[in-house]
């Protein structure tokens, strides 16, 4: 059943993460590629990401898209209720 979303703001805040969460995955293509292309090159040369190396990164990657599509949401909010003259809580 489709659910109608009061607002446009209420949308986004609703799928936050789904912007960040794409460029992570597409800014972690081009290590995953270099690693691929040297997988045969002796250790010190070239790229050799491991496993822990892209979950870190992931995790650093998105939780700054995250923090900041986040602020940018909430400043955007918090500007509009200062230009309408409301009082802050």
């Amino acid at each position: 059943m489709l659910q109608a979303h009061s607002s446009p703001m209420e949308y986004d805040v609703n799928h936050l993460a789904i912007r960040p969460a794409i460029g992570t995955g597409l800014l972690l293509l081009i290590p995953l590629a270099l690693s691929v292309r040297d997988r045969h090159l002796p250790a010190g040369q070239g790229w050799h990401w491991g496993p822990l190396d892209f979950v870190v990164m992931a995790g650093l990657l998105f939780g700054a898209g995250l923090g900041h599509a986040e602020l940018a949401v909430g400043g955007i909010s918090q500007l509009l209720d200062y230009l309408r003259g409301a009082r802050p809580a």
